[in-house]
């Protein structure tokens, strides 16, 4: 990839991927993973594309969007936690620079009660830059904490978030519902 073209041919790769895999998260995370690892070695990144509202975040921007797919590069600041929550349809999460721990939650209870859900975790790991992981419903449900300064992310997500979302404390057994600012 050339610098000129790299977000837009990071994209292609996505884009036949996932016209190959469907929705298929573990299928589509080797192509996806590679494309990413090849973008994630341009330097310029954070110059590139344009603003968006975060969701849970104040740094946000497109580095591609055609309608369906989006590839966002946002910040986490060091020591936030973005609160466990689920998207609806899978996203991806790499790192491109400082390091998160990631953890991903599955929910153990039927969703009969509302309000109330018992999660545990499924995965606890500290992601490193190149490092990557997939999300998928049912077990889309995850959170994030930045461990360093100056730590970006790369997300790729094929579709819009669900509209309210469920934002979980695990602790207390409970999640509340909450729209979302931005479900592209």
């Amino acid at each position: 990839m050339s610098s000129n073209s790299a977000v837009r041919d990071c994209a292609q790769v996505i884009v036949a991927a996932i016209a190959a895999h469907g929705d298929d998260g573990a299928a589509l995370a080797p192509g996806i993973r590679a494309a990413l690892a090849t973008l994630m070695r341009e330097p310029d990144l954070l110059d590139r594309g344009i603003a968006r509202e975060g969701n849970n975040v104040a740094f946000s921007r497109y580095l591609y969007y055609d309608g369906e797919l989006s590839i966002l590069i946002y910040e986490v600041p060091k020591g936030r936690t973005i609160p466990p929550h689920d998207h609806g349809i899978w996203e991806t999460l790499s790192v491109y620079r400082g390091r998160l721990r990631h953890v991903v939650y599955a929910r153990t209870d039927d969703g009969g009660v509302p309000g109330v859900a018992d999660l545990r975790v499924a995965d606890d790991r500290v992601l490193e830059r190149g490092d990557f992981a997939i999300v998928t419903p049912p077990a889309d449900i995850h959170s994030f904490t930045a461990l360093d300064d100056g730590t970006y992310g790369i997300t790729v997500v094929n579709g819009a978030y669900k509209a309210e979302r469920h934002y979980y404390d695990p602790a207390a057994g409970t999640y509340e519902v909450r729209a979302g600012r931005n479900v592209r």
